[in-house]
Formats: C-alpha cells, sequence, structure tokens
C-alpha cells in the first residue's frame, strides 16, 4: 500500500520513519500514536517494514492512514518473512530522505520533542551520523519503568569502542540516523545476526554518536519479544558467539576491543553450559571405556557392541538436557 500522495508533489521529503513491525497488533496503535504525536511542522513519511505479521498489524496501520496531514503511510511489498536482520535490510534500502527515524512495532515515544531535538541536534553537529538518546525499559510483566540511565540535560559523545564495551544505545527505537551512513553498511552485515548493536558499531566508524542525556523512548520487553524469551546464559553466549563475525564485519579495527568484551562474557557465565557438558561427556566417555578395559576380554567385546547404541546416546542426550 502507498499513500505517498497524500503529499502535495513538489514537496521534498526530509524525514522517513521505519516502522518496523511483526505481530505487533497488542502494541501497535500505541506506537502509530507516539509518531503523530511529534511535534514537526513539515510534512514527513511512515515507511511499514512487516515482516509478514500473521495478525492484523497491517490493517491496524493502514486505518491510519489521512488521519494526519503531515503524514504518508508506505507499506513496503509483502513477502515471506525474512527475519529480523534481512527485514531490516529492505527497510533501509527504502529510504529516500535525508534522515531516517526508526521505531519497532512494540516501543514508544515518550515524549513529543524526540524528533524535533536529535533532528536540531545533527542539523548543528555535522561530525556526527547518527543521534540516539536515553529511554525508559519497560518490563511488561511487572509494569516497572526504568531509566536506561539516570536522566539529564545535554548530551554525550559515544564512539564504536564505547558501544562495544556497553551498548548505551540499546535499541532501534531511540535512533535518529543520516541515510547516507546507511547506506555504507557492509552488505557482509546482513548475512549474519545483527541487531542495533552491530549495525551501530558499524555506523559509529563514519563518525561520532550523539546520545541525549533525557529518556525519549520507552523500550518494552514482553514475552514475545525475540531477545526477552532468552534466558540470561542464552543472551550472553548469544552475544559471544557473534563477536567473531563483527570483528570481521568491521575489519578487525575493534579487535582488542571485542576480544576485551569476550572475556567479559566468558567470566560472566558465556557459553560454560557448553563447556561443561563436554566436559562431563567426554569424562562418562573415559570412565565407561575404562571399565570395559576391566572386563574380561569375552564379555568386554560383548559390550563394546551392544551399549554404544543404546544406553550412551540415551546417557548424551540426559546430560544435554541438564546443561
Amino acid at each position: 500500500m502507498r499513500l505517498r500522495d497524500r503529499i502535495p508533489k513538489g514537496i521534498h521529503l526530509k524525514l522517513s520513519i521505519l516502522l518496523v513491525t511483526f505481530n505487533h497488533a497488542a502494541y501497535i496503535r500505541r506506537a502509530l500514536d507516539s509518531i503523530l504525536w511529534q511535534d514537526l511542522d513539515f510534512s514527513f513519511e511512515i515507511v511499514v517494514a512487516d515482516d509478514a505479521s500473521t495478525d492484523n498489524t497491517r490493517e491496524i496501520i493502514a486505518e491510519y492512514a489521512g488521519r494526519d496531514p503531515r503524514v504518508s503511510i508506505r507499506f513496503l511489498p509483502e513477502s515471506h518473512n525474512l527475519g529480523i536482520t534481512k527485514n531490516y535490510q529492505r527497510g533501509f534500502a527504502a529510504i529516500d530522505t535525508e534522515y531516517v527515524a526508526i521505531i519497532e512495532g512494540d516501543d514508544i515515544w515518550s515524549s513529543p520533542h524526540k524528533l524535533s531535538q536529535q533532528l536540531a541536534f545533527l542539523e548543528s553537529h555535522r561530525e556526527c551520523v547518527l543521534c540516539a538518546c536515553n529511554y525508559f525499559v519497560y518490563l511488561e510483566e511487572e509494569a516497572r519503568y526504568t531509566e536506561r540511565v539516570p536522566g539529564s540535560d545535554g548530551f554525550r559523545y559515544l564512539d564504536s569502542r564505547q558501544l562495544i564495551a556497553d551498548n548505551l544505545i540499546g535499541n532501534f527505537s531511540t535512533c535518529l540516523y543520516r541515510t547516507s551512513a546507511l547506506r555504507q553498511l557492509p552488505v557482509e552485515l546482513f548475512d549474519v545476526r545483527a541487531y542495533d548493536w552491530a549495525v551501530n558499531i558499524a555506523v559509529g566508524r563514519l563518525g561520532l554518536i550523539g546520545f541525549l542525556n533525557s529518556p525519549l523512548s520507552i523500550y518494552r520487553i514482553h514475552g514475545g519479544g525475540t531477545w526477552s524469551l532468552l534466558s540470561h546464559r542464552q543472551k550472553l553466549t548469544s552475544q559471544l558467539e557473534v563477536i567473531p563475525q563483527y570483528d570481521a564485519i568491521t575489519g578487525s579495527v575493534f579487535r582488542e576491543d571485542f576480544d576485551a568484551l569476550a572475556a567479559r562474557l566468558r567470566a560472566a557465565g558465556a557459553g560454560s553450559g557448553h563447556a561443561q557438558a563436554f566436559q562431563l561427556r567426554r569424562a562418562l566417555r573415559w570412565g565407561a571405556r575404562t571399565a570395559v578395559d576391566c572386563l574380561p576380554p569375552l564379555i568386554a567385546t560383548l559390550l563394546r557392541q551392544l551399549i554404544p547404541p543404546v544406553f550412551k546416546r540415551v546417557l548424551i542426550r540426559m546430560i544435554g538436557r541438564r546443561a
């Protein structure tokens, strides 16, 4: 669905909002309301990158067509489920304005001044390729809001090395980019599992990042979120596993920083479950072989032929589940 013709021809759009959705029917109205709430005095577009939702997310978004004379809504073509990384890739490729802000369908912009403040920042700070902002983390099951960092006035500069050490930006919904920076992302980035962290590390190679200290957005954590479904150890291990890929994509410029992060993740328990299971399997195999070798030759031969196909596999499954 393309509704850009609602904006008079000849008007050059400066800003696009990339709305990324997947089965967000329960949340999408609040995300859309927070977009229309923005105090912008010019026309802009909402580009919808819906990743084959099976609920009525798209239909709800379509209801907002024509509600605000400043806004046009453009749906990217429907396709099969691409996964979050490829869906973002096609979303980035569809943007042709100078700036692009991102909001995921289950997040909310908590201030009507979010976009105007970020645009003003990038307009006056040409050294920056991205402006992010502080935000509230909302734990839906606990109805609890927590600031990512204590809010204050002003801003701070960030770079890629700081993001590797601590992903202060935290999620795409805090970000306003110069579209030219997204166009320079390495293609290889979209062949791996890449979220905001990887994208912003790569963007940070092109210039500084501005971070507004005032919380202007809400990042929702709920049971249906891809990341929130993982256990703490799974999150640590997942992060550890992608570090070599991100190091290669960024040309090993940040090798020392990635190595330091990997050491911290291992110390925190990343990958330890797999390592313990592997060590336990080795110990059991060694113990079984030792016990069999102590038996009379004829009995040992029979056990070697009969036990491995059945008993060994059962033991390994049990060990795997416990690990």
